[in-house]
């Protein structure tokens, strides 16, 4: 029994890993005009930015679960 919960931890931070990357796959709006403003761009720049460090919290969290999930099989 004691194992079924560190097995439903593991898959529960995978879980959340594979969430927090999916909120990294929207993507940003076109811009309205044909060249974008200052304002676009860096509003552009910094949601790469997010994106970035979104996944690798992500990919940490779902290395946790796995690592989680690994070590109930031993």
């Amino acid at each position: 029994m004691r194992n079924l919960a560190y097995y439903g931890l593991g898959i529960g931070f995978v879980l959340m890993g594979a969430a927090l990357f999916a909120l990294t796959l929207r993507k940003p709006e076109a811009p309205k005009t044909a060249t974008p403003t200052k304002t676009q761009l860096r509003e552009q720049a910094a949601l790469a930015e997010e994106n970035r460090k979104l996944r690798l919290a992500a990919a940490g969290i779902a290395g946790f679960g796995a690592l989680f999930f690994v070590l109930t099989l031993f």
